[in-house]
């Protein structure tokens, strides 16, 4: 097969970042300046009803070769992770931590209690949030084999599917036949059999459950494909409507054949519609998968190990090598002059764009491909456009769309085909199905998966989380003050650089730079076994000269235990080899004295996108003493410190983006709680509830219909849902509303002795009584006047 042309010049796809950075705001300051007194401010945001009661966690962690250490530190890091979500700490009036009068220690709720005993906390106390009383927990891997390449051929773990994982050393796990851990204790919460269905196999004990999810964390294993899709595996999992069965090539095309009924399955008996859903993923290297279709349907050709066309024979027989990119990559990669001297083989004769593609001095050069030891498959994947002057690889909207919007493409919205050329476009994305993590029901097999009537989950109930290849000073994690621990747009250009959805990396720190070679800033590589830096003055202790074969690392830590690479079954051990002298190996030739870290930019450049709902910390553990494994700052307990934090928000206050005044007579705020219910057959009057204003209601069903999609094609038609008003409850300031039986939202702020906005200076919070509406989703409109030079808006942090 050729290296074919089919769409002519090809086109990378750029990712599509927003400006905002993981740390964005919780609550916004708005400056108004010099607007006119009659100027309004106005909001509209889709809101959660905040009795959130349901979690989805799933974990997505790298299996391939050198994970295992790192899946054992996570293992220690579950016990803080779960009693972080279900033991919650007591706290008083003021939202600080109370003391055990029998252990001395933080007061912790009981999940097997109930709220009308506070949940087991101490008098006067409750918790800061209620216990998760109902949670699935999941894993999938990193393996996706390499859709239609031959490097990590089908057989082994080299393809999971992104199916739900079962692998435990040890004994069997009551995780069948879902393959999901359902965390569901005997308490009165559960007691509610329409919100809280009973699962096929509950694991009603604490004990049971931490003892089976670090059974889980670890069977994963290190024996995957070293051709990682870490985002994919979320991707196929989560929300891909119509998840490939096989990747086979016809033609040089790659062919995406069947759905995965099995995916679709276990999706639908792990994902509630109703639950806040978090994604954790556990990675040592870049995302590094192709999309096969990219490329005129060559992207595959990526993950091969002899590139169609290429006549230059990789080192060692290994292949053959892929083509270069034309000189202005380099310097330029989104240049319209960056390509691939791929195409100077089948590109028109004649044609100026081709005559300079083949006339470049880069695809005059050894034919446009790369010498033998110059395109090892090790480390193909990063700079893609940079080095090859394409980009096979999904581009990183597709995930940053999938965790956000409502709709998502299927497979023939991803890459249309050209009707009259039969080409394979590039990827387009466009959104044609209901995203199924925004679902009120999943389809099972032989159902129609893209036209899903939408759920009740809005975007701020998922969080995606990347414990990965960054240095820790990059993130100064502090334990004792989780606002010092916020990201910043500064921190954020130090991790990622400047620009880099535009390439442009001013300002990226030296330990983030993809290289083979040693990097300018980073001690210099040594030629003594065992002579490695110090962890204290360089994150890496120092660089070395790879041979071309491998990328210098972002971050290293000591192993707790030196590693014998003889007693070494995975082939993971990085010290085996005279040749080359990597900063993790002792004195002795065969033992491996510390683990790494590579940047992890595609999976950081997500969570940057996400803003809010990005977390981020690094693989590279601060403490690893034994002994240490309760304390703040061991192993991976600085990223459970990290996303519990941010979890916990979500299940208690919602923040408002805007301070807003009340009136002097009713005490009301200008605001409007829109309650759209989720059974067309329902109405306001059965709920007590009242119908909106006539114009309200049109403009709003009007948006509905625009989110629809094609219901002639048998989409749901989201304006059929009754429409009803909540009714605003006032309070004063410093109280709140949430434990009223009657339905309604109340508008609160903190004072000087109540806090009952927690984080933020105010804050909506829905009653008790409205926890009869489930099913329902809500939408907050709000209008407010300010006076010239009047804030707008009080600032929480991140």
């Amino acid at each position: 097969m050729k290296w074919i042309n089919r769409v002519g010049k090809w086109v990378a796809v750029g990712s599509a970042l927003t400006a905002m950075g993981a740390g964005g705001a919780g609550c916004l300051t708005r400056p108004v300046g010099s607007d006119p007194p009659t100027t309004k401010v106005n909001f509209t945001s889709t809101i959660s009803q905040q009795q959130v009661d349901k979690v989805d966690l799933l974990f997505a962690i790298d299996n391939s070769a050198s994970m295992g250490d790192k899946q054992e530190i996570l293992k220690d890091a579950v016990p803080q992770l779960l009693n972080g979500l279900l033991r919650p700490y007591c706290v008083d009036q003021n939202s600080a931590h109370v003391k055990d009068e029998k252990t001395g220690k933080d007061a912790v709720a009981d999940p097997n209690s109930s709220k009308e005993l506070k949940f087991g906390c101490p008098a006067g106390t409750e918790p800061e949030f209620k216990p998760v009383t109902d949670m699935h927990i999941g894993i999938v891997s990193s393996s996706l084999g390499t859709m239609g390449g031959d490097v990590c051929p089908e057989g082994g773990r080299n393809n999971d599917k992104a199916h739900l994982l079962n692998y435990v050393d040890g004994g069997a796990v009551p995780v069948t036949p879902n393959n999901f851990l359902a965390w569901y204790p005997s308490n009165e919460e559960n007691a509610d059999k329409v919100r809280h269905p009973d699962p096929a196999v509950a694991v009603p004990d604490f004990g049971a459950l931490q003892e089976s999810f670090q059974k889980l964390v670890v069977g994963v294993a290190q024996n995957g494909c070293g051709l990682e899709a870490q985002l994919e595996s979320v991707y196929r999992f989560l929300i891909q409507p119509d998840p490939w069965e096989s990747v086979t090539v016809a033609g040089g095309s790659a062919v995406l054949n069947g759905i995965d009924t099995t995916v679709l399955a276990q999706r639908r008996d792990f994902l509630r519609p109703d639950s806040l859903v978090a994604i954790v993923m556990l990675t040592d290297e870049d995302d590094s998968s192709a999309d096969p279709l990219s490329v005129g349907g060559q992207g595959w050709a990526f993950m091969n190990q002899t590139f169609p066309g290429s006549e230059q024979a990789r080192t060692n027989n290994a292949g053959s090598t892929a083509p270069k990119g034309t000189s202005a990559c380099a310097t330029d990669p989104g240049s319209p002059d960056c390509t691939s001297c791929g195409f100077a083989k089948t590109c028109k004769p004649g044609d100026p764009g081709c005559e300079k593609i083949k006339n470049d001095p880069n695809c005059v050069d050894n034919k446009g491909y790369y010498a033998a030891g110059a395109d090892s498959l090790n480390v193909r994947f990063h700079r893609m456009k940079e080095r090859y002057g394409i980009d096979p690889q999904y581009p990183l909207r597709r995930y940053v769309d999938g965790l956000t919007k409502q709709r998502v493409p299927d497979r023939v919205a991803e890459h249309p085909i050209d009707p009259s050329t039969k080409a394979i476009s590039n990827y387009v994305g466009a959104g044609k199905c209901t995203n199924p993590l925004f679902a009120a029901k999943l389809p099972k097999d032989g159902d129609d998966y893209c036209n899903l009537a939408l759920g009740t989950r809005s975007p701020d109930l998922v969080f995606f989380a990347v414990v990965g290849g960054v240095p820790q000073d990059l993130l100064h994690f502090d334990p004792k003050d989780s606002e010092k621990s916020l990201i910043t747009a500064d921190d954020w250009v130090k991790i990622l650089g400047k620009d880099p959805e535009h390439f442009h990396y001013e300002g990226i720190n030296i330990h983030m730079k993809q290289s083979v070679n040693p990097r300018d800033g980073v001690p210099g590589p040594s030629t003594q076994r065992g002579e490695n830096g110090d962890l204290k003055q360089d994150a890496v202790g120092r660089d070395y000269v790879t041979n071309g074969d491998d990328l210098q690392y972002a971050c290293t830590f000591d192993l707790p235990t030196p590693r014998n690479c003889a007693n070494d079954p995975s082939g993971s051990c990085d010290c085996k080899d005279s040749n080359v002298n990597p900063p993790l190996c002792g004195a002795q030739l065969g033992t491996q004295v510390r683990a790494k870290a590579y940047p992890t930019i595609r999976e950081f450049s997500v969570v940057r996108a996400l803003g809010q709902q990005g977390i981020i910390s690094s693989l590279c553990p601060l403490d690893l003493t034994k002994g240490n494994e309760s304390e703040p700052t061991y192993g991976y307990n600085p990223a459970v410190k990290v996303i519990v934090d941010r979890l916990k928000n979500a299940l208690t206050t919602q923040c408002l983006p805007q301070q807003l005044t009340r009136d002097e007579t009713t005490k009301e705020v200008p605001c409007l709680v829109l309650a759209q219910l989720g059974d067309v057959s329902d109405t306001c009057q059965a709920r007590g509830l009242q119908k909106p204003p006539a114009e309200i209601e049109s403009k709003f069903r009007e948006q509905q219909r625009a989110a629809s999609g094609n219901v002639a094609n048998g989409g749901v038609d989201l304006s059929a849902y009754p429409l009803c008003v909540v009714p605003q409850l006032t309070v004063d300031k410093g109280a709140s509303c949430k434990d009223a039986s009657d339905i309604g939202w109340c508008y609160v702020e903190n004072s000087d002795t109540n806090q009952p906005a927690g984080r933020c200076p105010q804050a909506l919070l829905f009653s008790e009584g409205s926890g009869g509406l489930s099913g329902a989703r809500f939408s907050l409109q709000c209008i407010q006047q300010f006076q010239p030079g009047q804030a707008a808006g009080d600032v929480s942090k991140q």
